[in-house]
């Protein structure tokens, strides 16, 4: 039985995804004896349906389709699964494609990693920050009533606290709270007088790109400046998202082989 892997992404008019996409598709490939795909939700090419296809020429009986999504919500739980051909909720069953039948096992997504915290840690390192400086970890935000998003953005946060890190907040862009502007001022509060803004993102986009650096007061598509609050000078930097880091690739191939894996 041909076994295959699935890299889902949300697509990007505006953005890097599929770049990361194609990196991470490329180290699975070099350390697993699977067929690797990738697939996007909506806007970026290949479809999950054309994706699928693809995979069941070649010949893949069972597919492990895995979101290369922060956290899970509607998208993951209800509508990915049925572009796979399942019921909402549902993270195994059979699908038809071209005619024939396949295996499908829809993984978690990142969710509460240690490896995403490992990233964060890396990411304020390369910013110059310390366990002085004051972190800010940013989400983008759910509407979803799970509030997974918000949760893993506010663990990410406590588990900065538990290595040492003496002033962390959380924010998010949308939907729901504490907003960029609260949580900047309430670091400011704490004393600080520089800060590092880590957007827990998978990818580059408009959100990263423009919407955040205006909240924060910084250039957009910059990597932090000065800004004013309450009369103080505050300097800013910005780092990256998660990207296409090694440790997610593992992470991704640890999902699929929990089904996999014989």
């Amino acid at each position: 039985m041909k076994d295959g892997i699935l890299l889902i992404g949300y697509g990007t008019r505006k953005g890097n995804l599929e770049e990361i996409l194609k990196a991470q598709a490329a180290r699975l490939k070099a350390s697993t004896c699977y067929e690797i795909g990738i697939a996007f939700f909506r806007v970026s090419s290949p479809t999950i349906q054309q994706a699928m296809e693809e995979m069941v020429a070649k010949g893949v009986e069972r597919i492990a389709a895995v979101p290369y999504y922060v956290a899970e919500g509607t998208l993951t739980n209800e509508l990915i699964p049925a572009k796979l051909g399942l019921q909402p909720h549902e993270r195994f069953g059979e699908a038809l494609v071209s005619g024939r039948r396949v295996q499908i096992f829809v993984a978690r997504p990142f969710n509460y990693s240690p490896a995403v915290t490992d990233i964060v840690c890396d990411r304020i390192m390369s910013a110059g920050g310390t366990r002085d400086s004051g972190i800010l970890v940013l989400g983008h935000g759910t509407r979803d009533p799970g509030m997974m998003n918000r949760s893993v953005v506010e663990r990410n946060a406590r588990r900065l606290e538990e290595r040492g890190y003496k002033h962390v907040a959380f924010a998010f862009n949308e939907f729901c709270g504490p907003t960029i502007k609260d949580s900047i001022a309430e670091l400011v509060s704490q004393g600080v007088d520089e800060m590092v803004c880590v957007p827990l993102f998978v990818a580059m986009g408009l959100h990263l790109g423009e919407e955040i650096p205006e909240q924060i007061g910084i250039p957009p598509y910059s990597e932090g400046g000065a800004i004013s609050v309450d009369g103080k000078t505050i300097k800013v930097s910005y780092t990256r998202p998660l990207e296409d880091d090694p440790r997610l690739a593992d992470v991704v191939k640890r999902r699929s082989m929990e089904y996999l894996y014989s």
